[in-house]
Protein backbone atom coordinates (compact mmCIF):
# COMPACT_ATOMS: atom_id res chain seq x y z
CA UNK A 1 0.00 0.00 0.00
CA UNK A 2 2.62 2.41 0.77
CA UNK A 3 4.38 1.33 -2.18
CA UNK A 4 1.54 1.92 -4.45
CA UNK A 5 0.81 5.83 -2.94
CA UNK A 6 4.49 6.40 -3.31
CA UNK A 7 4.35 6.36 -6.93
CA UNK A 8 1.06 7.82 -7.19
CA UNK A 9 2.90 10.42 -5.36
CA UNK A 10 5.82 11.11 -7.41
CA UNK A 11 3.82 10.66 -10.75
CA UNK A 12 1.61 13.72 -9.91
CA UNK A 13 4.72 15.24 -9.38
CA UNK A 14 5.91 14.42 -12.22
CA UNK A 15 2.94 15.57 -14.14
CA UNK A 16 2.69 18.45 -12.10
CA UNK A 17 6.84 19.53 -13.82
CA UNK A 18 5.65 18.66 -16.94
CA UNK A 19 2.42 20.90 -17.18
CA UNK A 20 4.77 23.75 -15.50
CA UNK A 21 7.51 23.72 -18.36
CA UNK A 22 5.84 23.18 -21.48
CA UNK A 23 3.05 26.00 -20.25
CA UNK A 24 3.61 28.93 -22.79
CA UNK A 25 1.34 31.55 -21.75
CA UNK A 26 -0.91 33.45 -24.09
CA UNK A 27 0.79 36.42 -26.44
CA UNK A 28 -1.04 39.66 -25.51
CA UNK A 29 -2.17 40.96 -28.52
CA UNK A 30 -1.88 45.05 -28.40
CA UNK A 31 -4.65 46.97 -28.71
CA UNK A 32 -5.23 49.90 -31.80
CA UNK A 33 -5.52 52.78 -30.77
CA UNK A 34 -9.02 54.56 -32.59
CA UNK A 35 -8.51 58.13 -33.79
CA UNK A 36 -11.15 60.52 -33.42
CA UNK A 37 -9.67 64.25 -33.56
CA UNK A 38 -10.55 66.21 -36.41
CA UNK A 39 -7.88 69.27 -36.92
CA UNK A 40 -9.13 70.63 -40.09
CA UNK A 41 -8.31 74.62 -39.83
CA UNK A 42 -5.59 74.41 -37.63
CA UNK A 43 -2.23 75.92 -37.70
CA UNK A 44 0.88 74.90 -36.76
CA UNK A 45 4.55 76.66 -36.22
CA UNK A 46 7.41 74.32 -37.92
CA UNK A 47 8.91 74.01 -34.77
CA UNK A 48 5.62 72.47 -32.60
CA UNK A 49 5.84 69.64 -34.65
CA UNK A 50 8.11 67.27 -33.64
CA UNK A 51 9.82 64.13 -34.49
CA UNK A 52 8.02 61.48 -32.78
CA UNK A 53 8.66 57.40 -32.52
CA UNK A 54 5.06 56.09 -32.25
CA UNK A 55 5.35 52.50 -31.21
CA UNK A 56 1.26 52.44 -30.71
CA UNK A 57 -1.15 50.97 -33.43
CA UNK A 58 -3.59 53.33 -34.35
CA UNK A 59 -7.24 52.40 -36.18
CA UNK A 60 -9.33 54.45 -38.44
CA UNK A 61 -9.96 55.11 -41.85
CA UNK A 62 -6.82 53.54 -42.30
CA UNK A 63 -4.87 51.58 -39.76
CA UNK A 64 -1.78 53.16 -39.07
CA UNK A 65 1.47 51.11 -37.52
CA UNK A 66 5.15 51.21 -38.72
CA UNK A 67 4.65 47.54 -39.34
CA UNK A 68 2.12 47.68 -41.68
CA UNK A 69 3.25 47.56 -45.36
CA UNK A 70 1.23 47.33 -48.96
CA UNK A 71 3.00 46.74 -52.16
CA UNK A 72 2.24 47.81 -55.23
CA UNK A 73 2.48 46.96 -59.01
CA UNK A 74 3.52 50.50 -60.44
CA UNK A 75 3.00 50.93 -64.06
CA UNK A 76 5.15 53.82 -65.38
CA UNK A 77 4.27 55.99 -67.68
CA UNK A 78 5.86 59.01 -69.65
CA UNK A 79 3.25 61.41 -70.85
CA UNK A 80 1.13 58.39 -71.89
CA UNK A 81 3.91 56.79 -73.34
CA UNK A 82 4.60 53.20 -71.47
CA UNK A 83 7.59 52.74 -69.80
CA UNK A 84 8.49 50.08 -66.87
CA UNK A 85 6.53 47.89 -64.46
CA UNK A 86 8.12 48.20 -60.69
CA UNK A 87 7.38 47.20 -57.33
CA UNK A 88 6.94 49.43 -54.30
CA UNK A 89 5.98 49.13 -51.14
CA UNK A 90 4.13 51.77 -48.72
CA UNK A 91 5.39 51.96 -45.06
CA UNK A 92 4.49 55.18 -43.22
CA UNK A 93 8.15 54.57 -41.68
CA UNK A 94 7.97 58.19 -40.14
CA UNK A 95 6.04 59.94 -37.17
CA UNK A 96 5.53 63.51 -36.23
CA UNK A 97 3.35 64.65 -32.91
CA UNK A 98 1.80 68.27 -33.08
CA UNK A 99 2.67 69.56 -29.72
CA UNK A 100 -0.72 71.79 -29.33
CA UNK A 101 -2.82 68.71 -29.96
CA UNK A 102 -0.92 66.09 -28.85
CA UNK A 103 -1.91 64.10 -32.78
CA UNK A 104 0.26 62.12 -34.56
CA UNK A 105 1.03 62.64 -38.26
CA UNK A 106 2.29 59.41 -40.46
CA UNK A 107 4.52 60.27 -43.29
CA UNK A 108 4.88 57.39 -46.04
CA UNK A 109 8.09 56.47 -48.14
CA UNK A 110 6.11 56.46 -51.45
CA UNK A 111 2.86 58.63 -52.31
CA UNK A 112 -0.26 56.58 -53.29
CA UNK A 113 -2.72 59.23 -54.05
CA UNK A 114 -2.86 59.80 -50.08
CA UNK A 115 -1.08 62.94 -48.34
CA UNK A 116 2.88 62.38 -48.04
CA UNK A 117 2.28 63.24 -44.37
CA UNK A 118 -0.78 62.73 -42.69
CA UNK A 119 -3.74 62.41 -40.06
CA UNK A 120 -6.35 59.62 -40.03
CA UNK A 121 -9.11 59.62 -37.66
CA UNK A 122 -12.28 57.50 -38.29
CA UNK A 123 -13.81 58.76 -41.00
CA UNK A 124 -10.79 61.20 -42.76
CA UNK A 125 -7.69 62.42 -44.18
CA UNK A 126 -6.05 65.34 -43.17
CA UNK A 127 -2.67 66.84 -44.48
CA UNK A 128 -0.31 69.24 -44.02
CA UNK A 129 0.62 72.31 -46.06
CA UNK A 130 2.92 75.01 -46.11
CA UNK A 131 1.59 78.81 -45.51
CA UNK A 132 1.87 80.72 -48.79
CA UNK A 133 4.39 83.61 -48.30
CA UNK A 134 4.26 82.67 -44.67
CA UNK A 135 7.45 80.35 -44.04
CA UNK A 136 7.17 78.44 -40.74
CA UNK A 137 3.71 78.00 -40.78
CA UNK A 138 1.90 74.70 -42.03
CA UNK A 139 -1.94 74.64 -42.28
CA UNK A 140 -4.19 71.57 -41.88
CA UNK A 141 -6.76 70.68 -44.45
CA UNK A 142 -8.90 67.83 -44.61
CA UNK A 143 -8.69 65.66 -48.06
CA UNK A 144 -10.59 62.59 -48.21
CA UNK A 145 -13.46 61.74 -46.22
CA UNK A 146 -16.30 59.23 -45.78
CA UNK A 147 -19.63 60.86 -45.98
CA UNK A 148 -23.03 60.10 -45.32
CA UNK A 149 -25.55 59.42 -48.92
CA UNK A 150 -23.45 58.01 -52.10
CA UNK A 151 -21.57 60.52 -53.78
CA UNK A 152 -20.16 64.47 -52.63
CA UNK A 153 -18.78 67.25 -54.51
CA UNK A 154 -15.99 69.42 -52.82
CA UNK A 155 -13.66 72.21 -53.38
CA UNK A 156 -10.03 70.28 -53.33
CA UNK A 157 -6.63 71.12 -54.94
CA UNK A 158 -3.22 69.86 -55.73
CA UNK A 159 -0.63 72.05 -53.65
CA UNK A 160 -0.76 75.48 -55.86
CA UNK A 161 -3.19 74.32 -58.04
CA UNK A 162 -7.42 74.50 -57.37
CA UNK A 163 -9.62 70.81 -57.84
CA UNK A 164 -12.74 69.75 -57.56
CA UNK A 165 -12.97 66.75 -55.89
CA UNK A 166 -15.65 63.93 -56.15
CA UNK A 167 -16.94 60.99 -54.01
CA UNK A 168 -18.38 57.93 -54.39
CA UNK A 169 -19.62 54.70 -52.81
CA UNK A 170 -18.89 51.93 -54.60
CA UNK A 171 -21.33 48.99 -54.80
CA UNK A 172 -19.19 46.97 -56.91
CA UNK A 173 -16.24 44.91 -56.66
CA UNK A 174 -12.44 45.85 -57.62
CA UNK A 175 -10.51 42.90 -57.88
CA UNK A 176 -6.43 43.24 -57.52
CA UNK A 177 -4.04 40.45 -56.51
CA UNK A 178 -4.44 41.45 -53.50
CA UNK A 179 -8.28 40.39 -53.36
CA UNK A 180 -11.68 41.23 -54.29
CA UNK A 181 -12.83 44.45 -52.58
CA UNK A 182 -16.61 45.49 -52.53
CA UNK A 183 -18.12 48.51 -50.69
CA UNK A 184 -15.01 50.71 -51.22
CA UNK A 185 -14.98 54.38 -51.99
CA UNK A 186 -13.64 56.33 -54.88
CA UNK A 187 -11.74 59.53 -54.36
CA UNK A 188 -11.21 62.03 -57.54
CA UNK A 189 -9.26 65.25 -57.78
CA UNK A 190 -9.62 66.70 -60.86
CA UNK A 191 -7.56 70.42 -61.96
CA UNK A 192 -8.67 71.00 -65.12
CA UNK A 193 -5.60 70.88 -67.84
CA UNK A 194 -3.15 70.11 -65.13
CA UNK A 195 -4.03 67.20 -63.05
CA UNK A 196 -6.44 64.27 -62.18
CA UNK A 197 -5.95 61.66 -59.70
CA UNK A 198 -8.40 58.47 -58.96
CA UNK A 199 -8.24 56.65 -55.41
CA UNK A 200 -9.76 53.57 -54.92
CA UNK A 201 -9.93 53.05 -51.34
CA UNK A 202 -11.48 50.26 -49.05
CA UNK A 203 -11.78 51.75 -45.46
CA UNK A 204 -9.92 49.46 -42.90
CA UNK A 205 -7.23 48.38 -45.58
CA UNK A 206 -6.11 51.20 -47.34
CA UNK A 207 -5.66 52.25 -51.22
CA UNK A 208 -6.57 49.28 -53.77
CA UNK A 209 -5.61 51.33 -57.02
CA UNK A 210 -4.24 54.86 -57.95
CA UNK A 211 -3.95 56.01 -61.51
CA UNK A 212 -2.44 59.24 -61.95
CA UNK A 213 -3.36 61.83 -65.08
CA UNK A 214 -0.91 65.02 -65.33
CA UNK A 215 -0.40 67.39 -68.41
CA UNK A 216 2.99 67.85 -69.97
CA UNK A 217 4.53 71.17 -68.92
CA UNK A 218 3.24 73.51 -71.39
CA UNK A 219 0.23 71.33 -72.91
CA UNK A 220 -2.88 71.47 -71.37
CA UNK A 221 -4.21 68.17 -72.20
CA UNK A 222 -3.67 65.49 -69.27
CA UNK A 223 -1.90 61.86 -70.20
CA UNK A 224 -1.29 59.15 -68.15
CA UNK A 225 1.64 58.77 -65.45
CA UNK A 226 0.94 55.99 -62.92
CA UNK A 227 -1.18 52.97 -62.46
CA UNK A 228 -0.41 51.25 -59.05
CA UNK A 229 -2.39 48.36 -58.31
CA UNK A 230 -2.42 46.67 -54.62
CA UNK A 231 -0.79 43.22 -54.87
CA UNK A 232 -0.32 42.18 -51.15
CA UNK A 233 -0.80 43.67 -47.69
CA UNK A 234 0.30 43.01 -44.15
CA UNK A 235 -1.69 44.81 -41.30
CA UNK A 236 -1.13 44.28 -37.71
Amino acid sequence: MKKILFLLFTGSLFLASCKKDNFIPPIKEESCVLQTGNPAGRSYTSDSLISFTCTAKHCGILPLSTKNYWIYEDSVFSDGVFQKVQYDTLRFHKTWKSLSDELVWWESNISIGLPDKLYANDSAFFKIEDRFFTPGIVDVKKDFSLFPGDSIRYLASFEDAAAMGRSLKMQETIKTPAGSFSDYVYFEKNARNYRKDQVYFKPGVGVVKYIQEKAPMGSPQIMLQQVCTLISYHIE
